[in-house]
């Protein structure tokens, strides 16, 4: 579990570090078409705005994923459907359902809800650097309503034996900070790391998510 969550940081700090860096930097903007044929003159940093669809403007998308989740129940691996909208140019709403699966015989089904911060979002918008989208830094703040499902295995006689069945509601709330991007025109990846606090355990802990998949 350490090994995964500190690749998963890793990657997160390299993509967090590689946006902070293009939005600041001076260039002339870069403007085309969505369905533009040809990227092979662009600089890399005209690319990468090529690849995540910066100039697209895009106030809504639906979002098919797998995901890897870290946390002090986790690490978890599984598949979501979310719905992400903006509401003005900053902020978004988010809803989602996800299927998470760890351990022996051990899975959760949940619903969730979260508003998103875009913050350089209306400053790249005002110096030509990005259109109206999903595709930039984020905070975020999040609420989620968790069915944990498992059965503990135990020794009995030598043989491996399982306990019955127990599903526990869990309600948890986190603050995160992030990155979505677009890759391509159906891709997206989307990462963040923060607090999360749980009132139905009564615990605390730090939260790394990481989902890539497709998008409409």
């Amino acid at each position: 579990m350490k090994q995964t969550l500190l690749v998963l940081l890793i990657v997160l700090n390299s993509v967090l570090s590689v946006q902070i860096v293009l939005a600041q930097s001076d260039t002339v903007t870069i403007t085309y078409s969505e369905e533009a044929a040809d990227s092979s003159d662009f600089s890399l940093k005209e690319k990468y705005k090529y690849w995540t669809r910066a100039n697209v403007e895009e106030k809504s998308m639906f979002k098919i994923g797998l995901s890897s989740i870290g946390w002090g129940g986790g690490p978890f691996v599984g598949y979501h459907f979310a719905y992400e909208r903006k509401i003005g140019v900053p902020f978004s709403i988010l809803a989602q359902y996800e299927h998470n699966v760890t351990g022996w015989d051990n899975n959760s089904l949940g619903f969730g809800a979260a508003t998103r911060y875009y913050y350089l979002m209306p400053g790249l918008i005002k110096k030509g650097k990005s259109a109206n989208n999903l595709s930039s830094l984020y905070l975020s703040l999040q609420a989620e309503n968790i069915w944990s499902s498992h059965r503990d295995a135990f020794l009995s006689n030598n043989s491996v034996m399982l306990s019955e069945r127990q599903i526990q509601r869990i309600a948890a709330f986190s603050l995160l900070q992030g990155i979505q991007l677009r890759l391509g025109k159906y891709g997206y990846l989307d990462a963040n790391l923060g607090y999360r606090y749980s009132p139905s355990l009564k615990r605390d802990y730090v939260e790394l998510n990481f989902s890539v998949g497709v998008a409409f």
